[in-house]
């Protein structure tokens, strides 16, 4: 019965996910464009994408909070209420050409989607101790939904509402987060139990100064931030290419291929931390994203572009499951709010700052030089994976 439960759960969850990452492939393969477009400075262009991470990145804390007073679904709820507020403003902003208010929309469904990353977290409460790994992958693996179905919707939505370019694609984000609402409604999450309501507390410096959360932290900070750096840069390489510039199209079908590189693996990332260990997972994830960039250095033809994007998403996948996997092993029942949120309030702080230099450098030195301010991050991680396999060694011995 437990089982059964678990697995509805997940499922549901999963959807949820597939829903509400298809709102993010669908903000991310136009939101660049649109910035550059109506934006004073085309250096702005990913300002709007900049408010959002740092929306998604203080809503993190407050979202767990709230959802250890009021249970999971319905913090969701609340949050996509708020998400569903940004999206018709940015269909306004759209329509008034207003740069300002596509910001104030933009950060406004960022809450909403720094609240969903509590899914992967939603999942672990709903599964038993042997399915937990595979709990998070499943419901990430929710995102090839996305990575099939996001750059269809945004050809689609291109031009659906005339005049207002564009504002197609945000309709159908409200749409998508009304679906995600419904389901919420029939999930059957165990509320917080008394004692992660108010069981003994550990403070958050001794938590963090625990090697397996600095590593865990590590890894889904810089595996998020690589890929967001490369992935807001490659849509506007792609649109402002010098030489032979791609159509919407191509970037779509570019973006896909990215997406399904990102979330396709979650259907065994889960099996492969269990056989092989999180820190395992961590190191590949870290040595694929540094192919990633070799790959985006060889060249810029579309299959370049594909396989670069692929790649990236792919070891986003890895450090990002495996860490979050390794963080479940850092807390307990009474900490379990502070700590996610604080895990992602570090992640999406810096997925912000990333978002924004993506732009920055881009602008300023190029694609390549996104590519290469990169690789220091990806070889941190390598250490940090040595120095903790060092720690538990001595910790044994």
């Amino acid at each position: 019965m437990m089982l059964k439960r678990s697995s509805r759960n997940v499922a549901i969850l999963s959807m949820c996910q597939a829903f509400g990452q298809t709102q993010m492939i669908l903000i991310f393969s136009v939101s660049s464009i649109i910035g550059a477009t109506i934006a004073p400075n085309a250096g702005w262009a990913t300002v709007p994408i900049t408010f959002q991470f740092i929306a998604m990145t203080m809503s993190t804390v407050p979202a767990a909070l709230l959802m250890k007073k009021i249970g999971r679904a319905n913090g969701f709820i609340a949050f996509l209420l708020v998400g569903s507020t940004g999206a018709a403003l940015m269909i306004y902003a759209l329509f008034d050409q207003s740069f300002p208010l596509f910001c104030l929309g933009s950060a406004l469904f960022g809450s909403s989607a720094g609240a969903n990353q509590q899914f992967r977290f939603a999942a672990v409460d709903a599964a038993d101790e042997q399915f937990k790994s595979r709990a998070v992958s499943l419901v990430l693996a929710g995102g090839v939904f996305a990575g099939l179905v996001g750059p269809t919707l945004s050809s689609v939505g291109y031009d659906i509402i005339q005049p207002i370019l564009y504002g197609g694609v945000f309709a159908i984000i409200l749409i998508l987060q009304a679906l995600m609402i419904v389901l919420l409604f029939v999930t059957d999450i165990p509320p917080p139990t008394e004692q992660e309501r108010s069981g003994p507390s550990r403070p958050m410096r001794e938590i963090a100064s625990q090697p397996a959360f600095i590593v865990a932290v590590m890894s889904a900070m810089i595996g998020y931030g690589v890929m967001n750096f490369v992935m807001l840069s490659t849509p506007i390489f792609m649109h402002l290419h010098p030489t032979h510039p791609y159509g919407q199209l191509d970037i779509n079908n570019v973006i896909m291929w990215h997406v399904l590189g990102m979330f396709a693996p979650g259907f065994f990332t889960g099996w492969l931390i269990k056989k092989y260990g999180d820190l395992n997972i961590i190191l590949w994830g870290a040595v694929i994203s540094v192919v990633c960039l070799a790959v985006n250095f060889s060249g810029d033809s579309l299959v370049h572009l594909r396989v670069g994007m692929a790649l990236v998403g792919l070891g986003w996948n890895f450090m990002f499951t495996a860490g979050t996997t390794l963080l479940l092993s850092t807390y307990t029942p009474a900490e379990k709010a502070k700590v996610q949120g604080i895990n992602d309030l570090f992640v999406f702080g810096t997925v912000a700052v990333c978002s924004l230099a993506a732009g920055v450098v881009y602008q300023t030195l190029g694609f390549f030089a996104v590519n290469l301010a990169s690789a220091p991050l990806l070889v941190l991680v390598v250490i940090a994976v040595f120095w903790l396999r060092g720690h538990r060694r001595s910790v044994a011995a």
